[in-house]
């Protein structure tokens, strides 16, 4: 008897737990129900928390050394020409500046200009274009999935699926890394929320705006017009087919025939707005992607330099870059929480399984053709091309949540449902994925960078690159030419530059010449780059020799060596994903003649410019103590560099 009711007691004690339970989640739910508008403070004040987080990030993390990499420092570069060219001769310049010829893409560094016009801070001001394109994603992305599929749930839910993603926070072409990677992430996931919007064209306002949206994308990237007009042209195929095949029925012929001309007019407005830039840049677009990836000798470089050995490498290096690197585990964890939980709520629910579709309800699956189009078609492109980056494969991020999403809301059957009704699962779900995503952007601006063990180190080449801007400006140098005997992302031409203009406030622009070109060049050339420079800095060893063979170091010797190692490795070839222990306490030299006694490896990862430079090492120092003159040496920890600079009559 006593048994019994000890049970009894159990059952209620239980059945008020799940109640209470239930109830929770209720509140969750009518937190976030159509009815409410508390979403517009969330988003408020998450957007706001992600400014002052990412303010204190860069501050603490980013600001006091030189910009790396060379495409972020050539692009700031340019931001900061066209700043100054704006200050001295007035906002006409913009004009001139749009008429000029680029590569890759020619809105960016204008943004950057303009922004700096009126924010204050070096950098600063460039890199908060990237945060206003991030911001605006987030906003468009959560306003879409609460239209498309009628609930503030699937807001949320999408919402919480990008900030799980790697890509902001990757440590190249990410939010802090002033390049087109990342503005093309957004624009490119707010022109694939804006299609998904207009019902795939069916709204012609929206398509209007679709097409409006997909030129600003282009013109931040040219590359990314193949991107539009290829997806767009699959789709439309796939639509006219599909008006052949259920020609009889009379509503979906006009239904799809409207979205033909809707998506016609799109691209028309994209081509009318980005076509004249295109047609005079056209050179340089062909110079750097028709030769220098496709038909070039620099393709064969590329693929060396990222370890790329045969055609499944090949092959399957986006893939695998994408889920290690641009999207990681926790956005995997929340893709299984997404669909795990749709799932469950389809298998409980029987009215949503037993459902038999009136007529023809083409929504989904012409939403999975366009988003399957939109992730897998850029990642053909990219495949084609030789040169592989794993920075540029999370361009496809925002797609491939969209999907999720689609997926998720189709098998929990919340197409037809309203908001109130969602189911309570789907409504965990969802605010278990945007937590998880707040959590990993507390997580990404909470913790060191590895460059932050190697400060000393950067703080000198701060004030290495602060002396060659005074000395430059001192001598009447507004343009000096500059080589160097390595190809590193922190001793370029460009980032003397920026640093000099963020640290001093002048633009003394340093144009490369050895040094710059990874292919390399005789001993004929080299000296005949020399002849031409202002300036040349000549690196040496400052670090303990060690065998070749390293089973003769010592351990100490071995671990510091196997630290420099992975820190080289991880610089030239980004999807490396090695866990550093200790990370190394000063910047490296990729292809210092140290390096490669140490690291036989490495020459598996270098670039050309190394195998001719070792034909004549030495002879550049031997030109340069007899015609230039030796003004600064810095020693950092494990180098020296010596600066060399051209005689003048002042000296």
């Amino acid at each position: 008897m006593t048994k019994n009711v000890a049970a009894e007691e159990g059952s209620v004690k239980a059945a008020n737990v799940s109640k209470g339970c239930l109830r929770g989640v209720s509140s969750i739910q009518a937190f976030i129900s159509p009815f409410g508008g508390i979403d517009r403070y969330v988003l408020a004040l998450l957007i706001t928390f992600q400014l002052l987080a990412g303010y204190t990030f860069f501050t603490r993390e980013i600001a006091w050394y030189p910009p790396s990499n060379d495409d972020q420092s050539s692009y700031l570069a340019e931001s900061y020409r066209t700043k100054e060219r704006i200050l001295t001769h007035g906002f006409g310049q913009l004009a001139s500046v749009l008429k000029s010829q680029y590569y890759t893409g020619l809105a960016l560094p204008v943004l950057g200009a303009v922004s700096g016009l009126f924010l204050p801070g070096g950098r600063l001001p460039q890199l908060f274009i990237l945060f206003a394109g991030f911001a605006f994603l987030q906003v468009c992305a959560f306003f879409t999935g609460q239209a498309v599929w009628r609930s503030r749930t699937y807001g949320y839910m999408l919402l919480g699926l990008i900030l799980c993603q790697n890509t902001p926070w990757y440590w190249a072409g990410g939010l802090f890394d002033f390049r087109f990677d990342f503005i093309a992430y957004c624009i490119y996931g707010v022109w694939a929320c804006a299609v998904i919007r207009s019902q795939l064209f069916l709204h012609r306002g929206w398509s209007i705006g679709c097409g409006i949206i997909a030129a600003f994308l282009v013109l931040n990237r040219f590359l990314t017009f193949i991107y539009v007009t290829g997806v767009s042209a699959g789709f439309a195929v796939l639509c006219a087919a599909a008006v052949l095949i259920y020609r009889n029925d009379t509503d979906l012929v006009q239904r799809v025939s409207r979205l033909l001309y809707n998506l016609l007019l799109s691209i028309g407005i994209l081509a009318f707005l980005v076509m004249p830039f295109l047609i005079l840049s056209w050179r340089k677009i062909f110079e750097y992607y028709g030769v220098g990836h496709m038909l070039g000798s620099v393709k064969d470089a590329r693929v060396h330099q990222a370890g790329i050995n045969n055609f499944m490498q090949s092959l399957f290096f986006y893939p695998n870059s994408l889920l290690r690197d641009q999207w990681g585990l926790t956005f995997v964890l929340a893709t299984a929480i997404v669909l795990l939980g749709s799932l469950i709520v389809f298998l409980a629910n029987n009215k949503a399984r037993n459902r038999k579709p009136q007529g023809h309800d083409e929504t989904f699956l012409l939403q999975v053709i366009f988003l399957l189009g939109a992730i897998v078609g850029p990642l053909i492109v990219l495949t084609i091309d030789t040169d592989k980056n794993s920075v540029v494969g999370g361009i496809v991020g925002v797609p491939t949540a969209l999907l999720l999403v689609a997926v998720a809301a189709r098998i929990a059957g919340s197409r037809s449902v309203r908001g109130a009704e969602i189911p309570r699962t789907v409504t965990a779900c969802s605010v278990a994925v945007f937590v998880l995503g707040i959590v990993t952007v507390v997580d990404q601006l909470s913790r060191h960078q590895p460059e932050y063990s190697q400060r000393s180190d950067l703080t000198r080449l701060v004030e290495l690159n602060k002396w060659l801007v005074n000395y430059a400006s001192a001598h009447g140098w507004y343009d000096p030419r500059i080589s160097f005997d390595v190809v590193s992302p922190w001793f370029n031409g460009y980032g003397i530059t920026d640093t000099g203009y963020e640290e001093t406030g002048k633009f003394i622009e340093f144009h490369p010449l050895l040094g710059s070109d990874i292919m390399g060049t005789d001993r004929e050339g080299a000296l005949a780059q020399l002849g031409k420079s202002d300036f040349l800095i000549l690196t040496t060893s400052t670090a303990r020799k060690t065998s070749i063979d390293s089973d003769k170091t010592s351990p100490e010797a071995s671990r510091r060596v196997n630290d420099q190692w992975l820190d080289i490795l991880r610089r030239l070839n980004p999807s490396r994903q090695d866990t550093v222990q200790q990370p190394p306490s000063g910047i490296s030299l990729e292809g210092s003649t140290a390096a490669i006694q140490r690291w036989p490896m490495l020459h598996q990862h270098l670039y050309p410019f190394y195998d001719q430079l070792s034909h004549y090492r030495d002879d550049l120092k031997d030109w340069a103590d007899k015609n230039m003159t030796l003004v600064r040496t810095v020693t950092f920890e494990n180098f020296t560099a010596n600066v060399y600079a051209r005689p003048t009559a002042t000296m």
